[in-house]
């Protein structure tokens, strides 16, 4: 009978051990950096899109408002909540309060602040800004006066971006 011995494995020792721990830890953080960058890039693409769609809907609803009603039709469009044009709000919509309320805001999304008529995006990351001197994305629906020409209104509406939050 042959006597076959089983090769001894030596354990990992202490130095070995580290770095994979250590190599594995870096690699970790990279791939969170990579997703983290990955998730804000499809959060303004999101935030784009519904910019986007409340400006058409914007512009259809005026020009209806326009043709059945005129100018007050216009005015009384411009302090409603743009949210409300849309066929469904988007699933980030949290409503309408003021923001001063934002205390009770636990995720993040679109707010319609009916003090000023503003929209506002709050993004996850609020909690890092100092009261009243956040860069929120801030929209309104305000006002832009066309040059005279034929068959054109003199007016209409537009939801431009007005600034931070707080420091318009």
């Amino acid at each position: 009978m042959e006597n076959r011995s089983i090769p001894r494995v030596r354990p990992f020792a202490l130095p070995q051990f580290s770095f994979v721990v250590v190599a594995t830890a870096a690699l970790s953080a990279m791939l969170l950096h990579v997703a983290d960058g990955r998730r804000r890039d499809a959060e303004a693409a999101a935030t784009g899109a519904t910019v986007a769609a409340l400006r058409v809907a914007l512009q259809a609803e005026g020009a209806r408002a326009l043709a059945q009603g005129g100018p007050d039709a216009l005015a009384a469009l411009a302090a409603r909540n743009p949210m409300r044009l849309l066929a469904s709000p988007p699933a980030n919509y949290l409503g309408e309060f003021a923001l001063s309320q934002t205390g009770r805001v636990v995720r993040h999304g679109w707010v319609f602040d009916p003090r000023d008529k503003t929209l506002v995006y709050l993004r996850p990351e609020r909690e890092s800004f100092a009261a009243g001197t956040s860069k929120l994305p801030t929209f309104k629906v305000e006002w832009i006066r066309n040059p005279a020409t034929a068959g054109q209104p003199p007016m209409r509406l537009a939801l431009n971006e007005v600034g931070p939050q707080g420091g318009r």
